[in-house]
């Protein structure tokens, strides 16, 4: 091999690796934007579900005191009703 055929050569497997590199730095940052935007979205999600349980909670508590408010009602209904019928 001459001289230049060695330098030719030399020239293109450090293009070739210099062009590998590149490509795999360029896959690392992929791979770490692809994952900070799952976390991301993953964190927007559970702020997301945590309003609704508290939704739910509150909704909960809201239904519990109007069944309570009910039967309350319902109870003083009878009792006026069953006064009624001992009046008779």
């Amino acid at each position: 091999m001459s001289e230049g055929n060695r330098y030719g050569m030399t020239m293109l497997l450090q293009s070739l690796q210099l062009i590998t590199l590149v490509i795999g730095v360029a896959g690392l940052f992929l791979a770490v934007g692809r994952k900070d935007a799952r976390l991301e979205t993953n964190s927007s999600e559970i702020v997301e579900l945590r309003d609704i349980a508290s939704d739910l909670v509150k909704a909960s508590i809201e239904a519990t005191t109007t069944n309570r408010d009910q039967d309350r009602r319902l109870d003083d209904l009878r009792e006026r009703i069953h006064r009624m019928e001992l009046s008779k």
